[in-house]
């Protein structure tokens, strides 16, 4: 079992992943170069689509965790990581645990930021 939720999370992932892809290669053609709305197209979309079918899995419970596996982590998961970031922190707040939803917020906005940040400047010191 744990092989076929291998295989539906990279099949999903490869789908999500080719189609953020795409959207950045039509959003570039049409001026995305100059400011990246490709990238706020696919996290805005992503995170309402995640929010969306974690309302609808709530409901169905009789399907398959495969399902949701390959469609929330892996096509979503491969579209944008943003999106299951908001689903991680909106069930923090909806289980009104205000701390660790400032935690967790601020660990991937301003953490994730510093970090690729200090990456950067590796980067220049290294090459």
């Amino acid at each position: 079992m744990f092989i076929e939720k291998i295989l539906a999370v990279a099949v999903g992932g490869g789908i999500g992943a080719a189609l953020r892809y795409i959207i950045t290669c039509i959003a570039n053609l049409h001026g995305g170069i100059t400011f990246p709305y490709g990238t706020v197209l696919v996290n805005v979309v992503g995170s309402f689509t995640i929010g969306l079918l974690m309302m609808y899995f709530q409901s169905r419970l009789e399907l398959s965790p495969l399902i949701k596996l390959f469609i929330i982590t892996g096509i979503l998961g491969g579209f944008t990581t943003f999106s299951t970031f908001n689903m991680e922190l909106l069930t923090f707040i909806r289980a009104s645990q205000a701390g660790l939803a400032l935690l967790y917020g601020g660990l991937n906005i301003i953490g994730a930021f510093i970090c690729c940040w200090l990456g950067i400047v590796a980067g220049e010191l290294l090459w």
